[in-house]
């Protein structure tokens, strides 16, 4: 393990907050780490994806619910505090920055979709991609603000946010992000398939997708 130090948080949603962490290792857009803190005379460990692809400054940024013991201690630190921290680990990668791709996330599996979609566009700003991304609320959706930005900045990205909740108020697409697959691929099958989620979202992707045309080494997901 070694350490990084804390250099600002930023609240994301009632449940969830970004860290912006210094760090001195370099990682690949996709990878995880991870985090672990003394708590109550314990030692506890988490495992997050970085939701920022590599950075000049060495900065990461892990985006975390707050909503037990261990996010909530992380909430108590400040700028300058330090936590212990893996090397970056994970086979999650850009597969071809130059083909198609499409995106599937829900909750704080966003974080590397972020991150690979990030490095997807630095890499490639005219690239065919499309995100969609789940959450039961609409102030759920996370990084919602900059995802929208980037629809706008980069003229083939499309954002497709999709909420499962019973929010009369919200105008755009429903259900859980699993229903919405064809509508993404729009009968397209030379894309990349990039996603992360509970076991049975990514269950169901895997199937939809091979069903669609989409090849399992097409597909770049965790769970």
């Amino acid at each position: 393990m070694q350490v990084i130090h804390l250099i600002e948080q930023r609240s994301l949603s009632r449940r969830a907050t970004q860290f912006t962490f210094r760090a001195r290792f370099r990682h690949v857009a996709g990878q995880y780490v991870a985090l672990q803190l003394e708590i109550g005379g314990t030692t506890a460990r988490r495992y997050y994806s970085i939701a920022s692809p590599p950075r000049p400054d060495g900065a990461i940024q892990i985006c975390i619910r707050h909503d037990g013991a261990f996010g909530r201690h992380l909430i108590g630190l400040r700028a300058g505090d330090a936590v212990e921290c893996s090397a970056p680990s994970g086979k999650m990668r850009l597969l071809d920055p130059k083909k198609p791709a499409v995106y599937f996330a829900a909750g704080t599996g966003v974080s590397p979709m972020r991150a690979i979609l990030l490095a997807h566009l630095e890499d490639n700003p005219q690239a065919d991609a499309t995100l969609a991304l789940g959450a039961r609320w609409r102030d759920e959706l996370l990084y919602r603000n900059e995802f929208d930005a980037l629809a706008r900045q980069h003229g083939k990205f499309r954002f497709l946010p999709v909420v499962s909740g019973d929010d009369r108020e919200w105008p755009g697409s429903r259900g859980r992000v699993t229903d919405h697959v064809e509508a993404v691929l729009r009968g397209r099958r030379n894309v990349d398939a990039y996603f992360c989620g509970q076991r049975e979202m990514v269950l169901e992707l895997r199937r939809k997708l091979e069903s669609a045309g989409i090849p399992d080494e097409r597909q770049c997901y965790e769970r």
